[in-house]
C-alpha cells in the first residue's frame, strides 16, 4: 500500500514540475506531427511508385528510400510517445477513480449517520425542547439557525454524493475511452513497425540491385558536390562583398551620427549650463527675499524650483544622448526594448524590421513553390559509404514551375552558374537562396514582397524533371534547415 501511495505521489509531483510539462509534447502536437508524417510517407510512396526502376534517378530513389525509413522511424517514435501518454492517463484515471470511490464511501457513511441521527431525533417535542431550553432569546435564535444549517448541511451532503457519483461515472467512461484508444494505437504501432521493417528490407534490396552502378552513382555525387562547392563559394563571395558595403555604410552612418552628436552635445551642455545658472540665480533671488512678503517669497521659491527641474532635465537629456551615441555600432535594441546581438544589417530601422519580421514568422513562412516533392533533405547523409552534404533542401517538380520569395526582402545577388542561375534575398540579417533557376525575374537592389516570383525551376541533372534548391542562412551566415522556418505542408 505504501509503495502504491508513493507511486501516486511521484506521478502527481512530476505533473506539477514546469520542466516536465515543457519537455513533454501535448496530445494535439503529437497528433499533428503524426498526421504530417503519414502524409509525407504517402507522398514518398506515391513518388517512389512513379520513379521506381528509372536508372537515371538512382540517387533520388536512394534519398526517397532513406527519407521513408527516417519518416517511419519518426512515426513509430511518435506512436510510442502517445502510448506512454495513454499509459500515464490510464494510471491517473485509475487513481482518480479509486479516490472518488473512497470519497463516495466516506460521504455515504457520513450521510447514513446523519440520517440515523435525524430519525432518532425526529419528534417535534425534542425539537421544541431543544429550543425552549435556551437561556435567552439570542440563544434561541442561534439554535434555530443551527437547525436550519444542519438541514442545509444534509442537503449539501446529498448533492455532493450525487456530484461525486457523476464525476465517478465520467471518469469511468474516460477510462474506457482511453483503453479503446490504447488498443487502436497498439494496432497502429504494430502496423508501422512492420512497415518500417519492410522499408529497411526494400532499402537493403535496392542497394544490392544497384551494386553495379557504383561508378555512375559516385560520378553523380561528385558532380553534385562540385556544384554545392561552386554555389557556396559564389554565395560567400557575394556576402563578403555585401558585408563590406554594409560595414562601410554603417561606419559612415556612425561617423555622421557622432559628428551630429558632438554638435548636439555642446548645444545640450550649453542649455544645461544656462538652465543651471538660471536655477542658481532664481535660488539666490528667493533667498534674498527671505524677509519679504510671504506671497512674493512663495512665488520666488516656485520659480527657483521650476528652474532647478529644468536644469536637471537638460542635464539628463545630455547624458542619455551621449550614451545613445556611445552605443552606436555596438548595441542593437529591438522593437520590444530588449538588446540584440549586434549585426551591421540591423543598424537601420528598415533592416531591423525585416529581421524581426523574419523571426516572428519562424515555422509559419510559406514554401517557395506550390507543388513538388522534397527529394533531398538538409544536412549530411551517407549514400553507399559516401558522405553527401546538402546545405538546403531539394524540391523535385515540373520544369518551369514558378519559384517565389518566402518573405519581404531585398535582392542582393543574381548569378548565372552556367546551366542554371540562383537568386539571393536578404531579410535584414537573414538570407534565403533560390538555386537551380532556368530564368530570373528580378534584379540586384530590388525590394521584393513575400510571394513575388523570383524565377522558374530549371531541369535536374539526372532526367527531364525540374529541380529547385532552397537555402536559409542565419545572421552568422550559417545554413539552417529550411524546414525549421517553413510551415507544414
Amino acid at each position: 500500500m505504501k509503495k502504491y501511495l508513493l507511486h501516486i505521489f511521484l506521478l502527481l509531483f512530476i505533473g506539477f514540475v514546469p520542466g516536465a510539462l515543457v519537455a513533454q509534447q501535448t496530445k494535439e502536437e503529437l497528433t499533428k506531427q503524426r498526421q504530417s508524417l503519414m502524409k509525407e510517407i504517402d507522398d514518398l510512396n506515391a513518388n517512389l511508385r512513379i520513379i521506381q526502376g528509372d536508372k537515371k534517378l538512382t540517387l533520388r530513389i536512394l534519398e526517397q528510400r532513406r527519407r521513408k525509413v527516417a519518416a517511419l522511424d519518426e512515426l513509430v517514435s511518435n506512436i510510442n510517445k502517445k502510448i506512454k501518454q495513454l499509459d500515464d492517463d490510464l494510471y491517473l484515471k485509475q487513481v482518480e477513480i479509486y479516490r472518488l470511490n473512497k470519497e463516495l464511501d466516506t460521504l455515504k457513511e457520513n450521510y447514513k449517520k446523519s440520517i440515523v441521527f435525524a430519525y432518532k431525533n425526529r419528534s417535534n417535542y425534542q425539537y421544541l425542547n431543544f429550543l425552549f431550553s435556551s437561556k435567552n432569546f439570542n440563544d434561541a435564535i442561534k439554535r434555530v439557525a443551527y437547525l436550519k444549517g444542519y438541514r442545509k448541511l444534509r442537503e449539501a451532503e446529498a448533492d455532493r454524493i450525487k456530484n461525486t457519483q457523476v464525476f465517478l461515472q465520467q471518469n469511468i467512461a474516460q477510462l474506457n475511452t482511453a483503453k479503446d484508444d490504447k488498443k487502436q494505437t497498439l494496432v497502429a504501432q504494430t502496423e508501422q513497425l512492420k512497415n518500417l521493417e519492410d522499408a529497411k528490407k526494400e532499402q537493403e534490396e535496392h542497394l544490392k540491385e544497384i551494386k553495379g552502378q557504383e561508378k555512375e552513382i559516385f560520378a553523380q555525387i561528385s558532380k553534385k558536390e562540385k556544384q554545392r562547392r561552386e554555389l557556396s563559394n559564389a554565395i560567400n563571395a557575394a556576402i563578403k562583398k555585401e558585408i563590406a558595403e554594409a560595414e562601410k555604410k554603417e561606419k559612415e552612418r556612425i561617423a555622421k551620427l557622432k559628428a551630429d552628436a558632438e554638435a548636439k552635445r555642446k548645444q545640450l551642455e550649453a542649455e544645461a549650463k544656462a538652465k543651471a545658472d538660471a536655477a542658481a540665480k532664481a535660488k539666490a533671488d528667493a533667498d534674498a527675499k527671505t524677509k519679504a512678503d510671504a506671497t512674493v517669497k512663495a512665488e520666488a521659491d516656485a520659480k527657483a524650483k521650476k528652474a532647478e527641474d529644468e536644469a536637471k532635465t537638460a542635464e539628463q537629456k545630455s547624458k542619455s544622448y551621449n550614451t545613445e551615441v556611445a552605443n552606436a555600432g555596438k548595441v542593437i535594441i529591438g522593437s520590444s526594448g530588449k538588446q540584440r546581438e549586434y549585426n551591421p544589417f540591423d543598424g537601420t530601422k528598415e533592416g531591423l524590421k525585416m529581421s524581426e519580421n523574419f523571426e516572428t514568422y519562424k515555422h509559419k513562412l510559406s514554401w517557395p513553390v506550390d507543388m513538388g516533392q522534397v527529394c533531398g533533405e538538409f544536412g549530411p547523409t551517407k549514400v553507399m559509404k559516401l558522405d553527401v552534404i546538402n546545405d538546403g533542401i531539394f524540391i523535385c517538380l515540373p520544369i518551369g514551375t514558378s519559384v517565389k520569395v518566402i518573405a519581404d526582402g531585398i535582392i542582393t545577388s543574381v548569378q548565372d552558374m552556367g546551366d542554371y542561375s540562383f537568386v539571393m534575398v536578404r531579410h535584414g540579417k537573414y538570407r534565403t537562396i533560390y538555386n537551380k533557376l532556368s530564368s530570373v525575374n528580378v534584379s540586384v537592389g530590388q525590394s521584393i514582397s513575400a510571394g513575388s516570383i523570383v524565377g522558374k525551376a530549371a531541369a535536374s541533372d539526372s532526367n527531364g524533371d525540374g529541380e529547385v534548391e532552397f537555402r536559409v542562412m542565419n545572421g552568422n551566415n550559417k545554413f539552417e534547415n529550411p524546414r525549421n522556418w517553413l510551415k507544414s505542408r
